[in-house]
């Protein structure tokens, strides 16, 4: 049940209205918080929206435009059939993305693996086999690398997934997949491919998580995007991104939250070690209550 909390004193401030906030924000309210959204620009959604930045009518994404990481989550297996009953609508893409170069080719990836790789045969043999050893191996690499973004960083579930990677992959398996969740962009596509054209199509999606191309684990991510939009497709928002935003908006103020934009909190107070009080950019303050209880669990 909701805690019995005046507007003035929610049990959860949150400053900000990405998409990860919004996330936060209907989890609390499940497991039972009053919660407000405080946004200092006028629509919420972040790196999330979608504007008429053309011609009347005509809308476009303004920066996020690819939700298959969203649309495939744990959290949208929780509340997926809630934000759809909101409106959230998704297009998916077989023909994902590609990348033109300065001799009028072009090299692209979609869910047509032969046709992905042909046109791989096209610049290298070798390219080529790499790619389809990689496809053949997709599936269970990818099940072990989203267990360890998804889990908790404690000795005790990473240990638990070390095993499961031993009993799945051996020990020559297991050191190759460390070695590769651990590479950067630019070590690991270097090492897989001789054909700088297939290299400079696939590093922009380390980038495009903010992995620079020397950084650390940034590997992953070309990975997960190629070989997970060739299996399974590019969901896109149907009318824009911010069909999930709209969705997650709407979910919240009807489970009893707010989204309120518009609002620049200035200063946060702390009262005994704790964040208790925010102050606006309009000379508002507000208190955060203490929840008569935490959450026990996430889903609860």
């Amino acid at each position: 049940m909701r805690h019995d909390r005046t507007d003035d004193t929610p049990d959860a401030i949150l400053i900000g209205s990405g998409h990860n906030s919004l996330v936060c924000a209907l989890y609390l309210l499940r497991a039972g918080w009053s919660v407000r959204v405080l946004e200092r620009a006028q629509t919420p959604g972040g790196a999330v929206k979608t504007q008429e930045l053309t011609e009347p009518g005509f809308r476009h994404d303004w920066a996020a435009m690819n939700l298959s990481n969203f649309r495939n989550s744990g959290f949208y297996a929780d509340f997926g059939e809630a934000l759809e009953a909101r409106g959230a609508e998704f297009a998916r893409a077989e023909k994902c993305f590609a990348s033109v170069y300065d001799d009028g080719t072009w090299f692209g990836v979609g869910t047509d693996t032969e046709a992905n790789l042909a046109r791989i045969r096209a610049l290298s043999e070798r390219d080529a086999d790499t790619w389809r050893a990689l496809t053949e191996g997709f599936e269970a690499r990818a099940g072990l690398i989203g267990g360890l973004m998804s889990s908790p960083m404690s000795w005790t579930a990473l240990s638990g997934l070390g095993f499961k990677a031993l009993r799945e992959c051996g020990w020559g398996g297991s050191l190759d997949l460390l070695r590769f969740t651990l590479s950067s962009p630019r070590d690991w596509l270097g090492r897989s491919f001789e054909s700088e054209k297939i290299r400079a199509a696939l590093a922009p999606w380390g980038m495009h998580i903010d992995y620079a191309p020397d950084i650390a684990s940034g590997a992953i991510f070309p990975y997960l995007e190629a070989f997970g939009d060739q299996a399974g497709g590019m969901f896109l928002g149907r009318g824009g991104s911010d069909t999930i935003i709209r969705a997650m908006v709407a979910e919240i103020e009807a489970q009893g939250g707010s989204v309120e934009c518009g609002t620049e909190v200035t200063r946060i107070l702390h009262e005994g070690g704790r964040a208790r009080v925010i102050e606006t950019a309009d000379g508002r303050r507000t208190r955060r209550s203490s929840p008569m209880s935490p959450p026990a669990r996430w889903h609860g």
